[in-house]
């Protein structure tokens, strides 16, 4: 098998370390593919990232995705925090194509001030590196300025930086995630006082979009939603490219009918129950290769589920699943090759 050089690092905190060490909390930083993710904070006003995929979505392991550790108001994330953190990649020999912002249970647009911050910092002592802010493109009431304005001027800049050949190696990849208020009001669950949810984000990105910032949009394939009508108003609003993620609605306790809370026996009796009901002698000839598919996922949803550590590391929000063998690394497919 291949070893993952984005290996998970380990976590000194803060307050245990000394002014030489690099550290970084757990879950600042995680790995998709080849693109370095920064969590700068937990607080999205919105579904998160992850949620967006639907509640059975899971990263994979080797993502060294968790939740962000001790992020409030008395230990908030530094810019100088995410760049030790990026430096103790590259000092193992760890080259990421890409840098991005956001992603998981983050909204950049939360702290943006160490979010520029941390760029700006980067890109001073790694000038060719591509830089990615993943949002919603919202306001948000933990930051008062102008995040649309703020990313013109860090492209403008860094568009005409000499050496730069004119791309400012920046990008933002908006959740544009559905084609009407109504809908935008139902996928993302803006807060009650946004009134304006669907209008703000649709500004966001035609803003960016007409003072040339690159910007991809995003969006899954939920059942209520009509993708092809999204991506007719993202590339609408000046999106370069709009990608469609993979959706999965159910859990794996949904798969086996059982409470997240069942213990192993619960888990063990519904997966024989269900076993028994999919076997091809109980099932006509035209239902048994469904039924074959529906036993995998009840075999996969057993095998993770009877496992301690698995079933931990799935309730954290990280499994080798099935539906990871059919993800798209998007950015490798745009920001590495159109910057």
């Amino acid at each position: 098998s291949k070893t993952n050089k984005y290996a998970p690092l380990e976590y000194a905190p803060p307050s245990e370390t000394n002014n030489d060490k690099m550290s970084y909390r757990r879950g600042l930083l995680w790995v998709s593919r080849k693109t370095l993710m920064v969590q700068p904070n937990s607080s999205c006003q919105t579904l998160s990232p992850l949620h967006q995929r639907g509640l059975g979505y899971r990263l994979p392991t080797d993502s060294s995705f968790a939740s962000l550790q001790d992020s409030t108001n008395e230990d908030p994330v530094t810019a100088a925090e995410i760049v030790k953190g990026v430096e103790l990649f590259t000092s193992q020999g760890i080259h990421p194509h890409t840098i991005c912002f956001g992603g998981g249970n983050s909204e950049p647009i939360a702290n943006f001030a160490v979010v520029t911050e941390a760029m700006e910092m980067l890109r001073e002592e790694w000038h060719g590196i591509p830089l990615v802010v993943a949002t919603n493109g919202l306001s948000h009431e933990s930051y008062n300025g102008d995040p649309a304005q703020e990313l013109i001027d860090l492209h403008a800049l860094w568009r005409d930086a000499p050496g730069s050949d004119g791309d400012s190696k920046l990008s933002v990849w908006c959740d544009v995630m559905a084609s009407n208020p109504t809908q935008y009001k139902e996928i993302m669950q803006p807060p009650t006082t946004n009134k304006k949810g669907f209008q703000e984000m649709a500004g966001f990105v035609s803003r960016l979009a007409e003072a040339g910032v690159t910007v991809n949009g995003t969006g899954s394939a939920h059942p209520n939603v009509d993708v092809n009508q999204v991506q007719s108003m993202a590339l609408g609003m000046g999106c370069r490219n709009f990608f469609v993620r993979t959706y999965h609605p159910q859990t794996l306790y949904d798969v086996l009918g059982v409470d997240e809370n069942a213990d192993g026996a619960i888990i063990k009796a519904a997966y024989l129950r269900k076993a028994k009901e999919l076997h091809p002698d109980v099932n006509e000839e035209a239902k048994r290769e469904e039924c074959a598919r529906l036993m995998m996922e009840v075999t996969e949803a057993n095998d993770m589920l009877m496992d301690p550590d698995l079933r931990e590391k799935y309730d954290a929000g990280v499994a080798d699943l099935a539906l990871n063998a059919n993800e798209t690394d998007y950015f490798a497919s745009v920001v590495n090759k159109s910057m």
